[in-house]
């Protein structure tokens, strides 16, 4: 693998330069998806991080890809001529923020935020689908809210309310 302009290798990738590099260069993200197929609740709650840099130094974002154990995906996206490691499996994400939780600093409370919506997520799991009470998806949702507002992009997005399906009509 071509190593990166300043020469980093596996030997100098650890927890706290990855939480480091999440803390200037990523994102714990909550996003808030309309599902209108959906009957029960018409929003979904997608969990992810991002570790995003200039296409030229991918090979930074594989390097860490491998260091947490070939978790993700990297994405090459030619609009902005970036390319982003993005983990969107919950048992990693989890896994990943449980991990580097004692090296942040400016992501710490978006991580333990995400970590509660995981946990909430999990209990709410029979077999395959999900069976989440009423009272669950409203904590997430809220704290989806919440996460989103802790993140420095989130300054214009739409925001989200709860729509009871039984008493909104269509």
């Amino acid at each position: 693998m071509k190593t990166t302009p300043w020469e980093v290798n596996s030997k100098n990738v650890s927890d706290q330069y990855i939480a480091g590099f999440l803390d200037g260069d990523g994102s714990i993200i909550a996003a808030i998806e309309k599902r209108p197929d959906r009957r029960r609740f018409p929003y979904r709650v997608r969990l992810k991080i991002n570790f995003t840099q200039h296409v030229r130094h991918k090979n930074m974002l594989i390097l860490i890809q491998e260091t947490l154990g070939k978790v993700g995906s990297v994405r090459y996206i030619p609009t902005h001529n970036l390319s982003e490691l993005v983990i969107q499996k919950r048992e990693d994400v989890k896994g990943i923020l449980e991990r580097l939780l004692p090296y942040l600093i400016l992501k710490q409370r978006q991580a333990r935020i995400m970590l509660s919506m995981i946990d909430i997520f999990n209990q709410g799991i029979v077999n395959v689908r999900s069976s989440l009470s009423d009272k669950d998806f409203e904590k997430l949702f809220a704290m989806a809210n919440e996460l989103r507002n802790l993140n420095s992009g989130a300054g214009g997005k739409k925001s989200y309310e709860i729509i009871n399906p039984v008493t909104t009509q269509s």
